[in-house]
């Protein structure tokens, strides 16, 4: 594992997500009130295509996009495509100790491409930098694909809210490492 902590990680994120044609971008409060209606449509949309499945999935309103979390800033994150289309859009914040996931979507045209990982690296590294350890959020428990991701990438299932969602969590360093294994594999094949 030791090797794994010489690695620029923000530069490798930043580098991978160019040859790809994406870039990576912090949401700051400014971004969002630029790009609020375009935010809005992109993750009311995926909320509206998965509502049947997904049963707590309902279309957020404009309030939600602006509520203060804490640190919600610091670690919150988008992935655009050179054209400035979005192709990942995550909301994290602090709960006491933690890092928080509250959302990640991705859209449906960059799906498999390897932009959940990447991101996954660079929250994982600015959560690192900044002293935290370890990384929480709330699954719903039939988003099989997703529950399966991160815990390939090193989370564990904690316990279940409500008999409805899983709540899994992660040492940050070993979500990372996991994950830029991951990475690596799937993009040498």
């Amino acid at each position: 594992m030791r090797k794994y902590n010489k690695i620029d990680y923000h530069k490798f994120v930043d580098e991978e997500l160019y040859k790809k044609g994406f870039c990576i971008k912090h949401i700051t409060q400014e971004y969002m009130n630029l790009r609020l209606k375009e935010i809005m449509e992109f993750v009311n949309g995926i909320l509206t295509e998965y509502k049947d499945i997904y049963k707590l999935w309902s279309p957020k309103p404009k309030d939600w996009f602006l509520k203060p979390m804490n640190r919600k800033w610091k670690f919150s994150f988008i992935i655009e495509k050179n054209s400035g289309d979005i192709g990942l859009f995550n909301f994290s914040s602090v709960y006491g100790n933690n890092l928080h996931n509250h959302c990640t979507y991705v859209n449906r045209i960059f799906r498999g491409i390897g932009l959940a990982k990447l991101h996954m690296i660079k929250l994982c590294q600015t959560g690192l930098d900044d002293g935290f350890k370890k990384y929480e959020g709330y699954w719903d428990k039939g988003n099989n694909r997703s529950i399966i991701l991160h815990l390939k990438m090193g989370f564990k299932i904690e316990t279940m809210r409500k008999n409805e969602q899983l709540l899994l969590i992660g040492n940050l360093r070993e979500i990372r490492d996991q994950t830029y294994k991951l990475y690596l594999r799937k993009s040498l094949s």
